[in-house]
């Protein structure tokens, strides 16, 4: 049997966090229905708590927005008649995608997801540890010399592997600064993400401890096409390797490269990102130069001619 071939869907995380991202897809009554659903978990007016800039350093406002943007964005399209072969997200959009491919139900992830952006205050605050991204040529051997120079002196681990040109650090401030030494002598550049939490290593571990519980109550289904962790990137429908990927999710590395190299694997004739602004579409093309990529903004960003590919039978929702 031929496998079949079609469009990717990818979800970014919190790197593509704006604020009233999700406003565009509100003229969309499926990804509107999504969003009211959203309301009656929080008890709030999400759209409008999303839209005010002032919530734009609250990590449960941003994490919330993103991934339920995700969720809104991906049931628009499909409503539309997209029928992706693969979905995954990058950091916390794994879980929209967990929803979006009928893993997960959406009211438990929104409750998840908000307890877990209020647990990462738990973590060393932004001023004492965090992530930095390695940027150039073979940016994941020089993290690595990083990391090996570091040695016993502190934390310091690759927090993302996204693209040949892209790794990720997460440490202390120490860490991060001896590290920016090595970074450049080697002829590169570390720039910190401003205002994340150092997820990614055993910075976070207490994080994670605190989301077993919850994590172990989630109602898991078999998603109507595989989804890629980021533990892993080894795309499964399998609930019970799903559900042990995302129990590493918070402590290991986002293997973001790999993953993209696993969806042409899978058949993506094309990749779709639903997002304010491209953030994961960058990296698949310095992995993929040659695939088409879209950025889907709202529902009359991306018609059905644009989207590549034959369709695969059924559909990542219930009619």
């Amino acid at each position: 049997m031929t496998a079949a071939r079609g469009p990717a869907v990818v979800l970014p995380g919190e790197d593509g966090s704006r604020p009233g991202m999700v406003d565009p897809w509100l003229a969309d009554p499926v990804a509107a229905a999504t969003v009211t659903e959203v309301d009656t978990v929080v008890g709030r007016d999400v759209a409008a708590w999303w839209r005010d800039p002032a919530t734009a350093p609250d990590p449960v406002a941003t994490h919330l927005e993103v991934v339920v943007t995700g969720i809104a964005g991906l049931r628009s399209l499909l409503a539309r008649g997209l029928q992706p072969v693969v979905v995954a997200g990058h950091g916390v959009g794994e879980y929209a995608a967990l929803v979006g491919a009928g893993a997960l139900p959406l009211d438990q992830v929104v409750e998840l997801v908000h307890w877990r952006a209020e647990l990462l205050s738990l973590a060393p605050r932004p001023s004492c540890a965090g992530l930095a991204a390695v940027l150039g040529h073979d940016a994941a051997a020089v993290a690595r010399e990083a990391i090996a120079v570091a040695g016993v002196n502190g934390p310091l681990c690759l927090a993302a592997l996204d693209a040949p040109e892209r790794a990720v650090l997460a440490g202390g401030r120490a860490e991060l600064a001896h590290a920016a030494e090595v970074v450049r002598a080697a002829g590169l550049d570390l720039v910190r993400l401003p205002g994340r939490a150092p997820c990614g290593g055993p910075l976070v571990q207490s994080v994670s401890a605190h989301l077993a519980t919850a994590l172990a109550d989630l109602d898991w289904s078999v998603p109507l096409v595989p989804v890629v962790p980021n533990a892993d990137a080894e795309p499964t429908r399998d609930p019970d390797r799903l559900a042990a990927a995302l129990r590493r999710h918070l402590t290991a590395p986002v293997l973001w490269e790999a993953t993209t190299r696993a969806l042409t694997g899978l058949g993506a004739t094309s990749v779709i990102e639903v997002g304010a602004t491209p953030v994961l579409g960058p990296f698949v093309h310095q992995v993929h130069p040659s695939l088409p990529v879209c950025l889907a903004t709202g529902p009359a960003a991306l018609t059905p001619a644009e989207i590549r590919g034959p369709a695969l039978a059924g559909s990542l929702l219930p009619t």
